[in-house]
């Protein structure tokens, strides 16, 4: 018998099999002797016919019946002969027989890869720290303040800090009005930087009751004018800086000047961009680990990690049912490259866990539970144990174990980028 393996792309594999007629005899006699004992053949009890009978009447047909069967055989030996880790369910490609010479086929499969991790010390990586500038702490100020706020009706926007309500109508070159173009009750804070230049210079000092033309440009770039309506002037009157104020916006009682709620502001902005810099740099230390350790991805786990996807963006749908035009084949297409980085990952880190026997401890349930104790309004010791059952949560443990085992050995550059208002 000829064995001969080839290598497929990512884990797949091919074996080819040639198996000689003095092979496959012991088989088809099996195959015959099977037949025989299920057979009603006239003038003899059943599955009680010579099997020279049988062979004569029944032989060609029963070969070829069993050469599936055969196949299977032999492929399912080479398996556990070779000690391998079947991933999925093998299929036959290619059959071809010779009566009375000899057998060849082909069975594609998946089997799980041999994994090494060879190259997990001195990654090259680049960690962000974000420099927090003062005009950033001031917006955010300015932002809770507006939440803050109050408005008094008055009688003209005599700067940014008011807000107007407007009827926009769009005219044509004449100045007429076009049917269907227009917006009614637009309310429009006049401090947001987002209004386009023609408008905000065209809401300078319009008062309740006024009627603006203004000069603006369409979606392509052509000229247009609109009419502006002003229905209503509000000023908005922004709560001053004080202790009340303070305990507001940070629920912190010892917090007593402006210095120091400012301090607390760049310190809560400084921890949201911490954890940005932190989770930039998990995903570059998963992405260099799978360049440096590049294993081929199973089919089967990318398939998972496919419809696991899948499922997640059913759940932006009421009732979790996709849109009648979703396309499955076109989602996974387009998703395939990032299941085949997460599947890669996936055996990375479990491997790495296998072989510095990383586990999920005591210590880290709790830690998980006392940083989010508050969170919850739940006692640490009660979410302590509702954790330990919750394999999202292990698994998380452990992913942050092991890339903290990287990092504690790679070579890390620190890269200052400054924060300010307009990011």
């Amino acid at each position: 018998m000829d064995l001969k393996l080839n290598d497929l792309e990512n884990s797949k594999k091919e074996l080819i099999a040639e198996l000689s007629y003095e092979e496959l005899v012991p088989h088809f006699d099996k195959a015959i002797e099977k037949y025989r004992k299920k057979s009603n053949i006239p003038g003899f009890r059943k599955g009680k016919a010579p099997l020279n009978m049988i062979k004569k009447l029944y032989g060609e047909g029963i070969e070829y019946s069993s050469l599936e069967d055969i196949a299977n055989d032999v492929f399912v030996k080479y398996i556990i002969d070779n000690k391998m880790d079947l991933m999925s369910k093998a299929s036959i490609t290619d059959m071809d027989y010779k009566p009375k010479e000899k057998l060849t086929f082909k069975v594609e499969f998946e089997i799980m890869p041999e994994i090494k991790i060879e190259n997990f010390e001195g990654l090259e990586l680049k960690k962000t720290k974000y420099i927090i500038d003062d005009s950033r702490v001031e917006d955010e100020i300015q932002y809770h303040r507006l939440r803050n706020a109050t408005n008094e009706i008055d009688g003209v926007a005599l700067d940014d800090n008011y807000i107007i309500t407007v009827d926009l109508q769009n005219l044509d070159e004449n100045g007429n009005i076009i049917i269907g173009q227009s917006q009614k009750d637009l309310r429009i804070y006049l401090g947001n930087d987002n209004i386009f230049p023609e408008f905000k210079e065209g809401f300078k000092g319009i008062k309740e009751g006024e009627v603006r033309i203004i000069d603006s440009k369409n979606a392509e770039g052509g000229d247009k004018k609109v009419q502006v309506t002003c229905t209503k002037v509000e000023k908005v009157v922004l709560p001053e800086l004080n202790e009340d104020f303070f305990k507001i916006i940070t629920n912190k009682e010892d917090i007593k000047t402006e210095e120091e709620f400012r301090a607390e502001i760049r310190n809560e902005i400084q921890k949201i961009y911490d954890g940005i810099s932190d989770r930039k740099l998990d995903n570059d230390t998963v992405n260099e680990m799978i360049k440096a350790n590049d294993i081929p991805a199973p089919e089967r786990y990318i398939d998972v990690i496919l419809n696991g996807m899948i499922e997640d963006y059913k759940r932006q749908f009421p009732k979790q049912q996709l849109p009648k035009d979703f396309s499955v084949e076109d989602f996974k297409k387009e998703k395939r490259v990032d299941a085949i980085l997460q599947a890669k990952w996936y055996l990375i880190r479990e491997k790495m866990i296998e072989d510095f026997k990383i586990t999920a401890e005591e210590e880290d349930y709790l830690k998980i539970a006392e940083e989010n104790a508050g969170r919850y309004n739940i006692p640490a010791d009660k979410l302590i144990e509702a954790y330990k059952e919750n394999e999202d949560v292990k698994m998380k443990i452990l992913n942050d174990k092991v890339l903290d085992m990287i990092l504690k050995k790679a070579k890390i550059e620190e890269v200052e980028e400054e924060v300010k208002k307009e990011d």
